[in-house]
C-alpha cells in the first residue's frame, strides 16, 4: 500500500524538477574573448505570431565589445564607453550571453560563434515600427546583431 502512494508522489516530484529551466555557467569563454565590432542589425516585427515588418541596418560604426575573461568593455559609436561583466550560460539547449552593464542586464541567445563571426539575438517587447508614414505597434520584435572580430 505504501508503494502505491510513494510511486505516484516520486514521479510527480521528478517531473516538477525536469521542467524547470536549467541555467549552467559555461567555463572557458575562449572563443568569445577579444574585440568584436557590430556590423549589422536586423529587427523583425511580430504581430499575432506573424512577421509584419523587417528592418536591416548596416553599420559603418557600430558598438565595439572587448571581452576579457569575465569583464566586457563596450565602446558606443558616440565615443562613450561602459564597463561591466558577462557570463556565457547554457539554458536548456541554448547558449546565452548575459551582459551586465551599469544600470542594465541584457541576455542574448547565441545563434552562431566562429573564431571571427558571432550572431546573437534577443526579444524586444511592445515595440513600434514605421510603415510608410504610419507608426504601428508590434507585440514583439526579434533583434539580431552580427559581429565580426
Amino acid at each position: 500500500m505504501k508503494t502505491l502512494i510513494f510511486l505516484p508522489l516520486l514521479f510527480c516530484f521528478l517531473s516538477l524538477g525536469y521542467f524547470q529551466k536549467k541555467e549552467v555557467t559555461i567555463q572557458g569563454n575562449g572563443q568569445i574573448k577579444g574585440r568584436w565590432q557590430s556590423e549589422q542589425i536586423q529587427i523583425q516585427y511580430i504581430v499575432d505570431s506573424h512577421l509584419v515588418h523587417e528592418k536591416e541596418i548596416t553599420l559603418q560604426r557600430g558598438n565595439v565589445y572587448d571581452f576579457g575573461d569575465t569583464v566586457v568593455r563596450v565602446k558606443y559609436p558616440d565615443g562613450t564607453t561602459a564597463q561591466g561583466t558577462y557570463t556565457v550560460v547554457r539554458e536548456a539547449e541554448e547558449k546565452k550571453v548575459v551582459l551586465r552593464l551599469p544600470g542594465t542586464t541584457t541576455t542574448y541567445t547565441l545563434i552562431a560563434l566562429t573564431p571571427t563571426h558571432m550572431v546573437w539575438q534577443r526579444d524586444l517587447d511592445d515595440v513600434y515600427y514605421t510603415e510608410g508614414s504610419v507608426q504601428k505597434s508590434a507585440e514583439r520584435a526579434i533583434y539580431t546583431e552580427e559581429l565580426e572580430k
